[in-house]
């Protein structure tokens, strides 16, 4: 008897192979080398399975990005907390940038806004519940009302605080540590000697401003 997807997959688990398989080949060729039929074929089902289950592209690349921001989130929620915001905000920061050089090819993706679907309702939890702990380290350090996800308001500390770490971690997935150490690993050694540094200048210790609401 032929085996049939239904066969070898129970409830749940076909989407869930789709989606393992599609992180596993970004992970190794980066999103410019993902396709569906790559997918397919990694989780050993047929061509139009992931457009079956996903609705094309999109919605699979989302659901692998849903699935990279709640790891990106458990990594930064399990760091230690002080006292000292800015030293609690240079530590999610430090994190953050850890994260994206060790997975370059998966924090890519979660950039890409014209790969994934930003209005999805998952989606939107799952980079918001990320970012939580960072959010909150930044209104700490800047005497700001944290994040809230039920309310769409621009902040600016937070812009300035996202593009700050934002941009480190495309500068070094950009190679630039290579410039500066001739390491068998420039990028580690990077956020091993210099970021530090880096943070500390950008948010240097001072009395936490509490924010009063009118």
């Amino acid at each position: 008897m032929v085996s049939t997807e239904r066969d070898s997959y129970h409830h749940g688990d076909l989407r869930a192979a789709l989606i393992e398989a599609s992180e596993s080949i970004i992970r190794e060729e980066g999103v410019k080398g993902f396709t569906l039929r790559k997918a397919a074929k990694r989780a050993g089902v047929s061509p139009g399975a992931p457009s079956h289950h996903f609705k094309g592209t999109k919605g699979l690349l989302t659901a692998v990005a849903i699935r990279v921001f709640e790891r990106l989130g458990a990594e930064l929620a399990i760091l230690p907390v002080s006292d000292v915001p800015a030293r609690d905000l240079r530590m999610q920061a430090e994190g953050y940038v850890t994260f994206a050089t060790r997975n370059p090819g998966l924090f890519r993706l979660i950039c890409r806004v014209d790969l994934i679907d930003c209005h999805d309702r998952d989606f939107r939890e799952a980079s918001f519940n990320a970012l939580m702990n960072y959010g909150n380290a930044a209104a700490a350090y800047f005497g700001e009302d944290p994040p809230d996800r039920a309310a769409r308001i621009f902040r600016p500390y937070l812009a300035s605080a996202f593009a700050t770490v934002h941009g480190l971690a495309h500068m070094i997935l950009e190679g630039r540590p290579a410039l500066l150490f001739d390491t068998p690993n420039p990028a580690e050694t990077f956020i091993e000697t210099t970021l530090p540094s880096i943070l500390l200048a950008t948010w240097p210790d001072r009395p936490c401003q509490v924010r009063h609401s009118a």
